[in-house]
Order: C-alpha cells, then sequence, then structure tokens
C-alpha cells in the first residue's frame, strides 16, 4: 500500500467513523420524556431526566405523560443525534436537535417538564433548568 493509498484509507475511516457518531431520522417514536427510537437505535437523551411513566402497576409520575407528549412535539420532522456515550442498557445517549428546535434536550429541560440530569451532565443544562424554575414552568409552578 502506497502512501497515498493509506491516506485514503485513514481519511475514509474518518469520515466514517464521524458518522456513525451521529444519527438521524425522521419523526422517532417516542417511549417516554426522554426516550426515543430513531430506527434500530434507542437513544436516551444526555442531561435530561423525564418523570416515570407508568410500567404495571407502578403508576405514573406526575408530568410522565406532559413530558412524552412534548417530545413528540419537539421531534416531529427530521431529527438528528450526535453520540456521548452508551448507558449500562446499551443505549445511544445523545444530544438532539429537530426541525422544531436546534437543542431538543435543553428545550424539554426548559418546558420544565423534566429536569437536568446533573449526575452525568455535570450543569451543561442549568441555565435551561433555571429558566423554568424562574418562569414557574411544568413541576416548577
Amino acid at each position: 500500500m502506497t502512501r497515498q493509498d493509506l491516506a485514503a484509507y485513514r481519511g475514509a475511516m474518518s469520515l466514517a467513523l464521524i458518522s456513525a457518531l451521529i444519527i438521524a431520522c425522521t419523526a422517532p417514536n417516542v417511549h417516554d420524556g426522554d426516550t426515543l427510537r430513531c430506527g434500530s437505535e434507542r437513544v436516551r437523551l444526555f442531561g435530561v431526566d423525564a418523570p416515570e411513566v407508568r410500567r404495571g402497576a407502578q403508576p405514573a409520575e406526575p408530568f410522565a405523560y406532559q413530558a412524552r407528549d412534548e417530545l413528540i412535539r419537539l421531534t416531529r420532522g427530521r431529527v438528528g443525534c450526535r453520540f456521548v456515550a452508551r448507558d449500562r442498557y446499551r443505549r445511544f445517549v445523545g444530544r438532539c436537535w429537530s426541525d422544531t428546535s436546534p437543542d431538543v434536550n435543553a428545550a424539554l429541560i426548559r418546558s420544565g417538564l423534566t429536569t437536568e440530569y446533573r449526575r452525568y451532565s455535570k450543569g451543561a443544562y442549568a441555565k435551561a433548568e433555571d429558566e423554568a424554575r424562574r418562569a414557574g414552568r411544568g413541576q416548577w409552578k
């Protein structure tokens, strides 16, 4: 393999790795206020903690269905998510954007229907949560 061939190969591999770090879809299926399915990939929204929907005999937490509905609204149309990590359930954890919002994660937190998951986000969405709290939105009423 020549140096030119090696450089071309490395460039192609770099492009493949970068593109693998972003997924995109249209109108994903929304599971709850912080999880959606984009193609075959389950995506957990980075830094977002939504109330739990009803599971079996376990009742839904307050605002769970409103948070889910807000995520549905925010992800109509085209959606893209940039990879941050894999969680313990092997879900793609990502920062997402859509035709509706340039930052779906922050928009959900700003709605007051979800909170920042600071254990992982380390304050990345503190400003959005403070805005929801000051405005008395969702859980902060």
